[in-house]
């Protein structure tokens, strides 16, 4: 399996061509005055930190770039924006590797073992065995960028909650990364405990706030329901695939990864059936809006995915752009995509189901919400997704329209169906 740990770089691990490449002092520079490309993008690359490189768009975008060698082969990977990350942080991540992880035994650690050290052994352990390829990327970069300069010295058994929360508090003052940065130093601590490095319990993370707390990821109001409706139908024409998108994050509570590469043949009998997720394999239940939804989709075309991209081998990648300009038609500009998840669950549990149905329904990757969702009859999961769903639905509306087909619904009719929320949207917080 390939790890994330590329080890010390030296000139002799990249190519003849890289190395020709001019390379200038990145310190030096004034980011936001570089002239942009025409077209396409350009590299400049860091006479400091070899590997390091500033990607130029004609877009507009600066982000640096890192390029490393593995099994012959050279790759590159964003590790961010050259406005929020500076380029002390962006050379500490080519420059400073994580130690050579060592095989997951409680033995080979030694009592003064360093965080560094066991740092690498807990993303090591992990990437074997709980997460997903991007999540033990971005948990290494938070180590890399944030743990390591200010805590991967010490000794594990050294760290205090006082050292914690002071390292936390100025994190907090620099970065948005504190949160993940935060919680990947806990998990090493739990980690650390179980090696016997720490005594059991004496995690310093523990009770640290980890989820930002704001106006995110609660029940939307009506109005502010009827005003993004309103948006999305406003904009169905211009926008018509990104539109759909967004109807069936709503009706589904499902992520955005989900539904833009979802495919057809995983579409059966009222629900999806992934083999992968964020999560891991898990159904998307259906309701009679969303399925109205993909048959208008499927009389349209019989390609490979339900939205496909330019190239019809490769799913759509993004909703970005109408999403932008649907949330400011709507006057939220602050809302995002996965609030739509957010609020699928708070209409479940504003109505009474069990917070282990809504999990299971959100494919969330909990081992309560698990063991139910492994053992909950077919049926009740369905009727909990129905549930959920048909508030929603209700609430889109009309009250006197007469119920779709779901056989090969016209547009207009799959429209009226999923439409308004402008007549019933306060019967969702009611039940």
């Amino acid at each position: 399996m390939t790890r994330f740990f590329p080890g010390a770089r030296t000139p002799e691990t990249w190519s003849a061509s890289m190395r020709r490449t001019k390379r200038i002092d990145l310190a030096g520079v004034d980011i936001p005055s570089l002239p942009l490309p025409s077209t396409g993008e350009k590299l400049i690359h860091d006479s400091d930190a070899l590997g390091l490189a500033l990607r130029l768009r004609a877009s507009g975008s600066r982000t640096w770039i890192m390029f490393e060698s593995r099994k012959g082969k050279t790759r590159r990977k964003t590790l961010g924006d050259a406005f929020s990350l500076p380029v002390q942080s962006a050379r500490a991540f080519c420059t400073a590797p994580l130690p050579t992880p060592q095989k997951d035994n409680p033995d080979l650690y030694s009592e003064t073992a360093s965080v560094a050290e066991v740092m690498a052994g807990y993303l090591a352990f992990g990437e074997d065995r709980r997460w997903k390829p991007s999540t033990g990327r971005i948990m290494e970069g938070a180590a890399r960028l944030h743990i390591l300069p200010a805590l991967g010295a010490r000794q594990v058994r050294a760290i205090t909650r006082s050292e914690v929360m002071k390292w936390h508090q100025e994190l907090t003052r620099t970065t948005s990364a504190a949160r993940m940065a935060l919680s990947t130093l806990s998990g090493m601590m739990l980690y650390a405990e179980d090696h016997g490095l720490r005594k059991g319990g004496s995690n310093p993370c523990r009770g640290l706030r980890k989820k930002a707390r704001g106006e995110r990821g609660g029940h939307l109001t009506p109005a502010t329901m009827r005003l993004l409706w309103k948006a999305i139908e406003g904009h169905t024409d211009a926008y018509p695939d990104p539109c759909d998108v967004i109807r069936l994050l709503l009706l589904t509570g499902a992520r955005k990864s989900e539904i833009l590469t979802l495919e057809w043949d995983r579409v059966e009998d009222g629900r999806a059936v992934l083999e992968d997720s964020k999560s891991g394999p898990r159904t998307i239940w259906l309701c009679a809006p969303a399925v109205a939804i993909l048959d208008w989709r499927r009389s349209l075309c019989g390609g490979r995915f339900v939205f496909p991209g330019m190239n019809d081998d490769a799913p759509r990648s993004s909703v970005d752009f109408a999403w932008k300009k649907i949330r400011k038609a709507a006057g939220v500009p602050t809302l995002r995509l996965h609030d739509l998840r957010h609020h699928f669950a708070a209409v479940g549990v504003t109505n009474g189901l069990d917070l282990k149905v809504v999990g299971a329904l959100l494919g969330h990757h909990d081992i309560d919400s698990t063991l139910v969702y492994a053992h909950m009859p077919t049926s009740a999961i369905r009727r909990s997704a129905n549930r959920v769903s048909q508030l929603i639905d209700d609430a889109l509306s009309d009250p006197g329209a007469p119920s779709p087909t779901r056989h090969r619904p016209s547009r207009a009719r799959t429209q009226q169906r999923v439409r308004s929320f402008e007549v019933s949207l306060t019967e969702v917080g009611n039940g």
